[in-house]
């Protein structure tokens, strides 16, 4: 169905050229009163005119068969056996064929069958069919009129499709990365808006398609982008698979692992600070003697300290995402930043659930993992 407009379109064009090059010979033979001078005019003259009004109306095709029947017309006044073979009519419908064998070996998304079968209708009318009347119309009459109805058939149902129902369709389903971003496009219902979602997520604004129903957008972050288009209640998707590039990944990297440190950092301030005062709430209890259980002060210690706990506990989700997006990019740096994230999420556990037994316990452990980060962010540092 989705090339149906377009299919009609092409067959209304050779309908149209045809019809053209009818009245063109009937005028003509109205005027030309000899009879002879008649038929070579139609014989020599038929197949160049046809050509010459499907350039008007298709020039991509047009050209090609206007140059080919203009000479053999000129060569064949020469070489008398040019017409006496009937090489322009075999031409021309070799020419209709061989655009689409040539668009399948293009590898052309769009294969044009249409111009095949109206290449063999040609051959078929010109060569095999004999009769030369059909009720009242000559042989090439009624191929105007099959091409007429058959044309204005399919175009009828192709423009309710093209136009007024939802379809979509993207040009490939898995692009990569020129650099930091890709291309991706394809064809939709015209002039209708193309909302596009990322991993599932609507990405804002939408797209539009335009009166011929292309639409083409940067995809600057590699995932499924999936393209959606509703039209009269209808809805239809496609998707494309953004690879990401070498220089994507490695500035994302960069990025990523820039955004680890900042938050390190945060995390690990944090943490010192609780543990710090831990440990000297902790001293001053074993001195005096006094503050109940050491259970009931680290509590109450975390709960004076709430904006720093809260602080690490969202800094240490941060950093595991992190994390795995280095993971799922492939990363040469996961490995060394895993271990960053597991010595502060190793501090993160020790502060807020220290160990039980006497205070030293606690801070030997905690002086160990305090000198193992700040050494992990010397190493982030350089």
């Amino acid at each position: 169905m989705e090339n149906l407009y377009y299919i009609g379109q092409d067959l209304l064009y050779f309908a149209v050229a045809l019809l053209g090059t009818q009245i063109i010979m009937w005028i003509a033979g109205k005027l030309i009163k000899d009879k002879e001078k008649k038929i070579n005019f139609k014989t020599s003259w038929y197949n160049l005119i046809f050509s010459i009004l499907f350039l008007l109306l298709y020039p991509q095709v047009g050209v090609i068969l206007t140059v080919f029947n203009l000479l053999v017309l000129l060569f064949g006044i020469r070489f008398t056996v040019l017409k006496d073979k009937k090489i322009s009519d075999w031409g021309t419908g070799i020419i209709f064929i061989l655009i689409t064998i040539l668009n399948i070996f293009n590898g052309e998304y769009d294969k044009e069958w249409e111009f095949a079968i109206l290449g063999i209708a040609w051959l078929l009318f010109r060569f095999i069919i004999q009769k030369e009347k059909f009720w009242k119309f000559s042989k090439m009459g009624l191929l105007t009129l099959l091409s007429i109805v058959i044309g204005s058939i399919v175009y009828s149902l192709g423009y309710n499709y093209e136009f007024n129902t939802a379809h979509i369709i993207t040009d490939e389903y898995e692009v990569k990365m020129d650099g930091m971003s890709a291309d991706v496009s394809g064809y939709a219902t015209p002039n209708s808006k193309v909302r596009t979602y990322l991993n599932g997520k609507e990405v804002t604004p939408a797209e539009k398609s335009d009166e011929d129903g292309y639409f083409s957008f940067e995809a600057n972050e590699p995932g499924k982008w999936t393209v959606k288009i509703t039209k009269n209640g209808e809805t239809d998707t496609d998707y494309t698979v953004v690879k990401a590039s070498k220089k994507y990944k490695e500035k994302k990297a960069d990025e990523i692992k820039s955004d680890f440190a900042d938050d390190y950092i945060d995390m690990f301030e944090a943490l010192d600070s609780i543990g710090v005062d831990e440990y000297n709430r902790w001293s001053e209890a074993d001195d005096s003697g006094e503050g109940g259980t050491v259970n009931d002060l680290i509590d109450q210690v975390q709960k004076e300290h709430a904006s720093d706990y809260l602080m690490a506990a969202q800094r240490k989700g941060d950093l595991d995402d992190y994390v795995t997006k280095l993971k799922d990019m492939g990363s040469d740096d996961y490995e060394q930043y895993s271990d960053y994230y597991n010595d502060i999420a190793t501090l993160y556990r020790t502060v807020t659930n220290p160990p039980s037994g006497y205070k030293d316990t606690f801070g030997d452990k905690f002086d160990n993992l305090r000198d193992k980060v700040s050494s992990d962010l010397d190493e982030m540092s350089r």
